[in-house]
């Protein structure tokens, strides 16, 4: 029994671990579900073009995510063997690879944005405009190029922070960019306190607001307590110094993960082009399913990233036994965690396409 399962201070570790990282992952997919259901009210061109942006945005968060999970693993063996060097090495590697698969995503949309939203857009005779639908969309995508960075830095800054050990500022500075993008939805989509009724650019503008607000709160954190993480000192002095050696280890072990995210986000957006052929209500229903999926997926999403954190400090700690008992136990956690939240999504389901 003890193979499979582990006392209760094991479970309140884990959960330690891995609770802020899902709060903060669920925050991440409700700012999406807020412009939806927001944007929703103005009718289905505009959220169905939303969707669409959305549906490809959802490729570049999830090619981030995978690029700095790799290295993070890395970040978590260092802090494990105390080595604030090594910490350096990768946030850098994490700062650079976050840098040029942004300028890379952002060229692509920018040469292919009009040509990847028309794949989306088939009439199904029940009234959707098409015309106004990739209207909405361009719209939308034109103010979102301005949150790529501050997202793909906030998520350099709380990956390395979670690797460290520290999950509660991640996850606050998630809240806070929360309630600036609902608040902000509210006076820019339809125009409250005097402000302008933008509509979906409203929505988009609102969002990048809430990307720069957890950025300047991940980052400003991290930089005022350098005391406690020293690494962060002469961070940018030397951002090209990393070893060779070392970004070809991290290269050759990390950057499959980031191959097998964005595969698999590529293909969820291929699914979703499918599906788009069926109409414009496809489109939009399909983007409410998602959405929602988006806020349970929360549970696998954060256990990968706790399991890659607590085995990576072991690991770098020499802890090479302890690592491989506590594997087999945090590997059937993560299954019952997850067949809870698919029962959880399962009974509530029928609630959110109401909303």
């Amino acid at each position: 029994m003890n193979k499979w399962f582990g006392n209760r201070s094991f479970y309140r570790k884990v959960m330690i671990v891995a609770m802020p990282i899902m709060v903060q992952n669920a925050i991440t997919n409700f700012v999406s579900m807020l412009d939806n259901i927001m944007v929703g009210r103005l009718g289905t061109d505009p959220m169905s073009g939303v969707a669409i942006i959305n549906q490809l945005i959802f490729v570049f968060n999830l090619c981030i995510f995978g690029g700095l999970s790799g290295i993070g693993i890395f970040t978590a063996q260092f802090y494990g063997k105390g080595d604030n060097e090594g910490i350096r090495y990768t946030m850098r590697l994490q700062i650079l690879s976050a840098a040029i698969l942004t300028a890379l995503f952002a060229a692509a949309f920018w040469l292919t944005g009009d040509r990847l939203i028309t794949l989306y857009l088939h009439s199904d005779g029940g009234g959707g405009d098409i015309g106004e639908t990739f209207r909405q969309a361009g719209k939308y995508l034109t103010v979102m190029y301005a949150g790529f960075l501050p997202f793909a830095l906030t998520q350099v800054y709380s990956s390395t922070l979670r690797s460290c050990g520290e999950t509660m500022v991640p996850m606050e500075a998630g809240i806070a960019a929360v309630l600036v993008n609902l608040v902000g939805n509210y006076i820019l989509i339809y125009g409250k306190f005097g402000a302008p009724a933008l509509g979906v650019e409203g929505a988009a503008a609102a969002t990048v607001l809430s990307r720069f607000t957890e950025l300047a709160i991940t980052a400003l954190w991290t930089h005022l307590h350098a005391d406690r993480y020293p690494f962060i000192t002469g961070m940018y002095r030397g951002l090209f110094r990393i070893p060779g050696r070392l970004v070809r280890t991290i290269l050759v072990k990390a950057y499959p993960l980031l191959l097998n995210e964005t595969l698999w986000a590529g293909a969820q957006a291929a699914l979703t082009q499918c599906y788009s052929i069926r109409g414009l209500s496809a489109v939009a229903s399909l983007n409410i399913s998602q959405t929602i999926s988006n806020v349970f997926n929360v549970s696998f999403i954060a256990m990968g990233s706790a399991i890659a954190i607590l085995l990576g400090q072991q690991l770098g700690a020499g802890k090479i036994r302890q690592a491989r008992e506590d594997a087999v136990r945090l590997t059937v956690f993560s299954v019952l965690i997850c067949l809870a939240f698919g029962a959880l999504e399962f009974a509530v389901s029928g609630l959110f396409p109401r909303m």
